[in-house]
């Protein structure tokens, strides 16, 4: 579940870094339809919806298929994994909880788990649901070891919270937490007496009347849905993502099945400020709130909120997540100041690119709105090479070395349960910042890589960050090497008195 795309491509001139073998310009489209069938087309993306929300008005097209090997087409009402978008529909919950005085956001979190184990001591008595809720907790985020389909699935993966790595002190650095998920979604559970899904249905799926919104395989399959597909390599073709189901603990962080017309439609109850079609489900100060940025989150231009990734314009603010499973990619922004939204969804893992390129499309096209677009900055060998070294992490090993005048990036993904390699891949890196870094061009383009030292209440560490994920360099870096210091504490905006 990787975090979302930022920003529109740099222009590189001549200095362009070029991944063969993926198309680079886009079409003038003249309508959504045409953009969206370009799009799945230019970037092999079996099949993608879309929906687009201007005021009281939806516009929902689609393309390609929902399933490759049986030939179902896709249509604007197939349903999707949506991945990490899921989190703001948790974020939503537990605001809703915050309002009835079940739950605090800055109330140490072992107030409503009192059994929760971790590694730090001192952390455990002082993450509290604001640092959970905007990634800044500081310990160890990815962990995706099935614990079972029972209600108690969320209790046992919390029970295994005390050998996660303690990576930052709490409110210090911005790290997505997938497990911090699990964790708000456990306080949930605990503070109302019901299993998560059991809550997040009666007090959000059903209030905003969503009839195609899942978390289970079996209540998926009863309707038309789409399956995942990889492309590892253009010309070998895609493959079925196979192992639908998540594990159960993973629901409130990633987990959550709809279709494009029904994540609109909760897109429309934060435009709304918590009031949907005359029912106010959150206060116009909660709902707010959950927009505010506490703290920068690593990608260019970018801050988190509660739930939200937060994007300030000069005459607005965009809201927005991304989710990526397996073989789903799939994101959601959001104007409130413009009554508008777009969601898109896709079934293979080259739709981040479609995404990126249909949603710069819309926002130009309905909006007159282009992405700000970070410079290339010139970096000499010697600033290159401080940063090139190797960066581990428990799920992957990441190898930076210079080359010409810009770096190369290495990764060997690790499989946590058995400790061997699922894949590598190779991305090259163009400096946009001191110590942040691009990839320029290919099917994770716009990924950013930043630098970070980091000293905590201990020795000075040195991480790579990349898709939100620390890594710790393994040798020692040169002096000046990475950007000292510690990126904002969560503010307190936004904070509910």
């Amino acid at each position: 579940m990787a975090s979302p795309f930022t920003t529109d491509p740099p222009s590189f001139g001549n200095a362009d870094v070029i991944v063969p073998g993926w198309p680079r310009d886009r079409p003038a489209y003249d309508s959504l339809a045409a953009a969206v069938q370009g799009e799945c087309s230019r970037w092999n993306v079996p099949g993608i919806a879309v929906g687009i929300l201007r005021g009281a008005e939806i516009e929902t097209t689609s393309a390609g298929f929902a399933n490759l090997a049986t030939r179902q087409p896709m249509t604007d009402d197939t349903i999707f994994q949506i991945g990490s978008i899921s989190k703001v529909f948790t974020a939503t919950l537990a605001m809703m909880l915050v309002e009835d005085g079940l739950l605090d956001l800055d109330e140490p979190v072992v107030t409503y788990v009192p059994d929760l184990p971790l590694a730090d001591a001192a952390a455990r008595t002082t993450i509290t649901l604001r640092h959970l809720l905007s990634h800044t907790a500081g310990f160890e985020g990815d962990r995706f070891i099935s614990y079972g389909q029972g209600d108690d699935a969320l209790a046992r993966a919390i029970a295994g919270f005390d050998t996660l790595r303690q990576w930052t002190v709490p409110g210090d650095l911005w790290s997505y937490c997938n497990a911090g998920y699990y964790l708000v979604s456990r306080a949930i559970e605990v503070v109302a007496g019901q299993p998560f899904e059991t809550v997040f249905r009666k007090r959000l799926v059903e209030p905003l009347g969503l009839e195609t919104t899942f978390f289970f395989a079996e209540d998926v399959i009863t309707r038309p849905h789409a399956v995942g597909h990889y492309l590892k390599r253009r010309e070998e073709g895609h493959v079925m993502a196979h192992g639908y189901a998540f594990p159960r603990h993973v629901n409130g962080t990633g987990g959550v099945v709809a279709s494009v017309r029904e994540v609109l439609r909760f897109a429309r109850l934060h435009i709304g400020d918590g009031e949907i079609d005359g029912a106010r489900l959150l206060s116009p100060e909660s709902a707010q709130a959950t927009r505010e940025p506490l703290t920068e989150a690593g990608d260019f231009s970018r801050n988190y909120g509660l739930g939200w990734c937060v994007h300030d314009y000069p005459d607005f603010r965009t809201i927005s997540h991304g989710g990526a499973t397996r073989g789903f990619r799939a994101n959601l922004t959001a104007i409130p100041e413009r009554a508008f939204a777009i969601a898109t969804l896709t079934n293979g893992e080259a739709g981040s690119r479609a995404i990126q390129e249909i949603e710069a499309w819309a926002l130009s096209q309905y909006l007159d709105v282009a992405r700000p677009v970070p410079d290339r900055v010139k970096r000499s060998g010697k600033q290159l090479k401080e940063v090139a070294g190797t960066y581990r992490r428990h799920d992957g090993t990441f190898t930076v070395s210079v080359v010409d005048d810009r770096l190369d990036l290495e990764v060997v993904h690790i499989d946590e349960e058995s400790g061997e390699v699922e894949d590598e891949q190779s991305y090259p890196l163009v400096a946009v910042g001191k110590y942040r870094y691009q990839v320029p061009d290919g099917p994770n383009k716009h990924a950013i890589v930043d630098f970070i030292e980091y000293g905590g209440n201990g020795p000075r560490q040195h991480f790579l960050r990349m898709g939100g994920r620390l890594a710790e360099r393994l040798d020692a870096p040169s002096k000046g090497a990475t950007a000292k210091g510690k990126t904002p504490k969560a503010s307190g905006k936004g904070k509910k008195k």
